[in-house]
């Protein structure tokens, strides 16, 4: 009995190591399969994983984001997205993914949390430092209507009727 439980051990010791040897591309690609299956366990694992392991890789960033996303749309976890958005702003500066987090967080407490105080800040700051990109006519938009009820922004009331 101790020898197969010496056996075991062994063998549960060898496969719990060869997760650890994974590319952040392969921990990438796991997260994003695992999240299709609805295993958003697993794919949060994964990407924890891969800023554990490769902090400085090229996907970390992508990787940052996607925690946010999983928070904010699989889990609707809204704290937990902006915090998420908050990581990629402050320790990914000058990736594609900053300036889609700081959207974001400003979007979050618009349009899920009602915070406008919070959401104003958080826009103002995103065209402060992003005045040329796709987004700041979005966010332009939120801002001159935060706070408006559907029906009184003249350009969306075709919506509701």
């Amino acid at each position: 009995m101790r020898k197969i439980l010496f056996i075991l051990t062994i063998i549960g010791v060898f496969v719990s190591g060869c997760g650890s040897n994974q590319t952040a591309e392969e921990l990438f690609s796991g997260a994003e399969n695992a999240r299709n299956e609805k295993d958003i366990k697993g794919a949060l694992s994964n990407l924890d994983l891969l800023l554990k392991k490769y902090p400085d890789h090229v996907l970390a960033a992508k990787t940052q984001y996607l925690i946010g996303d999983i928070y904010m749309n699989d889990l609707r976890d809204f704290d937990s997205a902006i915090a998420a958005y908050v990581n990629v702003v402050n320790n990914f500066s000058g990736t594609n993914q900053e300036a889609q987090a700081q959207f974001m967080i400003g979007y979050i407490y618009a349009n899920i949390l009602s915070d406008n105080p919070k959401a104003e800040l958080n826009y103002k700051i995103f065209l402060d430092r992003f005045p040329e990109h796709e987004l700041a006519p979005s966010v332009q938009f939120e801002l001159d209507y935060l706070g408006k009820d559907i029906n009184e922004i003249d350009v969306l009331k075709h919506i509701t009727s």
